[in-house]
């Protein structure tokens, strides 16, 4: 048996000299395949954020540590959000919640503030089924809080002033 395993290990330690000699040829060390943005990764640029759908939008804003990003995304979304079809996408890929945790993220970031409450009252539109579904996730994400939050600390701003009420407004029909 000590054998057998003896051969073995000869075996396995020639298959992996071959494989590294093989990745040198090619080049190095293998690289790790990655599936989307790390938090560590450098964050999207202004181009590349006018470019992202509701769907893309909503996801980005999770990796918006840097406050101008999450401010481009955050404004992204308003404009997505105001065309009925890209509300639900935009809630469905996690939007809602996204939105507040930039809100809760850059609590003193004007622009933050009153892109997040125009996004956050485009995605609550809609007297159909969805809309209420939609405006009930809100509720459940805290957007009441985040709004009001807004709202308080930032008296100066008129978008946030007006896309709050309307946010808040919205959510008192659910």
């Amino acid at each position: 048996e000590k054998e057998t395993l003896q051969a073995e290990k000869e075996t396995l330690q020639a298959e992996n000299e071959a494989l590294r000699a093989a990745a040198e040829e090619a080049g190095g060390r293998r690289q790790r395949q990655r599936v989307g943005a790390a938090p560590h990764d450098a964050p999207p640029g202004a181009e590349a954020v006018m470019r992202m759908g509701a769907v893309a939008a909503a996801a980005a804003l999770y990796y918006a540590f840097w406050q101008p990003t999450a401010e481009a995304v955050c404004m992204r979304l308003t404009d997505l959000c105001f065309e009925e079809g890209n509300r639900q996408p935009a809630a469905d890929a996690g939007g809602l919640e996204a939105v507040v945790a930039a809100m809760r993220a850059h609590p003193q970031a004007t622009g933050v503030q009153e892109y997040g409450c125009t996004a956050l009252a485009n995605m609550c539109c809609g007297d159909d089924a969805a809309g209420l579904a939609r405006r009930q996730r809100a509720v459940q994400a805290g957007v009441v809080g985040a709004v009001a939050t807004a709202m308080q600390a930032h008296p100066q701003s008129q978008l946030v002033q007006s896309f709050g009420q309307q946010a808040h407004d919205l959510l008192q029909r659910v």
